[in-house]
């Protein structure tokens, strides 16, 4: 009986070795702002993901440095533990705090005034499958277009 827990779990283990490929996101489909001062940016972010694995994915809440230009921006903290179910498509609304650095609108302007600029999201988020979590290193970098994002901030 030991053998066969053994084997389940070492079977379970190497097929969740990397979540980065069985789970992808289809689109990002827009945000909420609930609050928003010098100190403190609350939102909800909605998107939908694929999940190819045939088990449930959990992620624990964390910490992710984000980055606009190459400049910190500052720390976006996800509060609560987010599930996608196993083989199929999920439609996602999760609640994240945004804790700006010195500087935030400034950079966040100059932003705004080009037609892309460049976003990177690092950290190092708990996920995993069934019962076995892993610490896996996450740096995503990509170019949006920042009326996306900032709507709200005129351009002279």
């Amino acid at each position: 009986m030991k053998n066969i827990l053994f084997l389940f779990g070492l079977f379970v283990l190497v097929s969740c070795k990397s979540l980065e490929e069985p789970v992808e996101m289809v689109s990002f489909d827009g945000t909420q702002i609930e609050q928003f001062s010098g100190q403190l940016v609350k939102f909800k972010a909605s998107f939908h993901i694929q999940n190819n694995l045939w088990v449930p994915v959990k992620m624990k809440p964390g910490s992710f440095e984000v980055f606009v230009d190459q400049q910190k921006i500052g720390n976006l903290y996800l509060d609560e533990p987010i599930k996608i179910r196993g083989h199929r498509e999920s439609e996602l609304t999760i609640p994240l705090r945004l804790i700006p650095e010195p500087g935030f609108m400034t950079t966040a302007y100059k932003a705004a005034k080009k037609p892309l600029a460049t976003v990177k999201i690092s950290g190092y988020p708990k996920a995993g499958a069934l019962f076995i979590y892993k610490t896996f290193p996450v740096s995503k970098e990509t170019q949006i277009e920042p009326a996306q994002f900032i709507p709200y901030i005129p351009t002279f």
